[in-house]
């Protein structure tokens, strides 16, 4: 996945994001708990080699590494792979971003 210059960017803070693919034995794990400040960059960028404007959310901010102990279900059943926890006020803050830089491509 290359990474695209950005046209517009705007960032939000989230509570946790956390990525557990099935397939290792460690998650990565973001928390404003854990003073990690997780946050997500949402960019307009342009695709050249498909000719597209798009729109890509980025997540930022500290992280470590966590042997997931306290799930239920076995890995090798895992449908998921990862989650993003928002407040209802962040929530409502990324979706006015993903409006605010897609309409911009609208305008054109």
């Amino acid at each position: 996945m290359k990474v695209l210059k950005a046209i517009e960017k705007g960032s939000v803070p989230c509570k946790a994001i956390s990525l557990y693919p099935n397939r290792l034995e460690v998650m990565l794990y973001s928390s404003v708990e854990r003073d990690e400040f997780p946050k997500l960059l949402v960019k307009r960028v342009r695709n050249e080699r498909l000719n597209a404007m798009e729109i890509e959310v980025v997540f930022v901010g500290d992280y470590h590494l966590e042997k997931p102990t306290y799930f239920k279900k076995p890995q090798r059943d895992w449908v998921s792979f990862g989650a993003l926890i928002l407040s209802p006020q962040q929530a409502l803050e990324l979706g006015q971003l993903l409006i605010a830089l897609s309409s911009k491509e609208r305008e054109k």
